[in-house]
């Protein structure tokens, strides 16, 4: 290879490289902050009380200056710190996608007789009923609807996990005990 063909070669390279600096090279987008909006306009900390009903089953719990107590059912014990958990959960939820306004059958987002109704009483206002439902088709998250209002939203998956943790809680103080005496597995 001669010398000219090189310089050529080393031009014709270069003028490939400032076009693709100059023109084809575009600036990359970074992804806008998260357009998510709040779910709930709630401070965690300014709660008094927190009931949840599902399923012919019902808990309530009060804020104590301490931490949460179960209420109900009586005799019943639930971990303060879950509950804490749960209403931490509820009041940092997103609404990660709006499906319907005004939907026609909400039972086909479960949001019928089998959804979960929590209600949420702050220490001053009024109180805010949350229904959950069912979990999307692909699992990573649950519909969710403001009882007043009547759109269909979906949140985080992760009020379903503290709320399904609370009921496993409190279904653990009927599990049966074994005997001090008997040998085990006997």
């Amino acid at each position: 290879m001669r010398w000219r063909q090189l310089i050529v070669l080393y031009i014709v390279a270069a003028s490939m490289g400032g076009w693709y600096w100059f023109v084809e090279r575009q600036p990359t987008e970074l992804p806008k902050s998260d357009d998510r909006r709040p779910f709930l306009q709630l401070d965690a900390r300014g709660l008094r009380e927190v009931r949840v009903r599902r399923l012919g089953h019902e808990m309530v719990s009060r804020w104590n200056g301490d931490g949460w107590v179960v209420v109900e059912p009586a005799g019943g014990t639930v971990p303060s710190d879950l509950i804490a958990a749960f209403t931490n959960a509820l009041a940092s939820a997103q609404e990660i996608a709006r499906i319907a306004d005004h939907p026609g059958d909400v039972g086909q987002y479960g949001l019928d007789e089998r959804a979960s109704r929590i209600e949420i009483v702050p220490a001053s206002g009024d109180s805010v009923v949350v229904v959950l439902g069912g979990t999307n088709p692909t699992g990573t998250a649950v519909y969710a609807r403001r009882d007043a209002a009547p759109e269909v939203v979906l949140v985080g998956r992760n009020i379903r996990y503290y709320e399904d943790l609370i009921f496993q809680a409190l279904e653990a103080r009927d599990a049966p005990t074994t005997e001090q005496g008997a040998p085990v597995g006997g």
